[in-house]
């Protein structure tokens, strides 16, 4: 993790805040007041952030997903069914981050804008 990243809030802060669940939704809802979905307020507070996502980290989470069908195909072959399922979870895990991830990016050109 880079040094100058800080975590968002303190263990203590988030115990008070998991503690007391309607002043969580109190500041969720103070943000609905506007024409935007909480996914997208939450896509447009990470943009350009250093602690937001970025292209790459879909690329990273389909590099990922993609090695790990490789290794379930390999272990697949090995006779090894548990590993293989092991890598199958794995990458659908990798895979379905990396489109989550997407969702909350620009899209990079105009039609590969997904649909809602």
């Amino acid at each position: 993790m880079p040094s100058n990243l800080i975590p968002a809030l303190t263990p203590a802060e988030w115990a008070g805040v998991l503690a007391n669940r309607a002043n969580l939704e109190a500041i969720r809802d103070q943000f609905l007041d506007t024409p935007f979905s909480p996914h997208a307020i939450a896509a447009l507070l990470l943009y350009e952030q250093p602690f937001g996502f970025s292209p790459q980290d879909v690329e990273d989470e389909v590099q990922v997903a993609d090695y790990c069908d490789v290794m379930a195909g390999e272990n697949d072959l090995a006779g090894k069914s548990a590993e293989a399922a092991t890598f199958r979870m794995l990458g659908g895990r990798h895979r379905e981050r990396a489109d989550r991830i997407a969702l909350l990016l620009p899209p990079r050109s105009g039609t590969d804008m997904p649909a809602k």
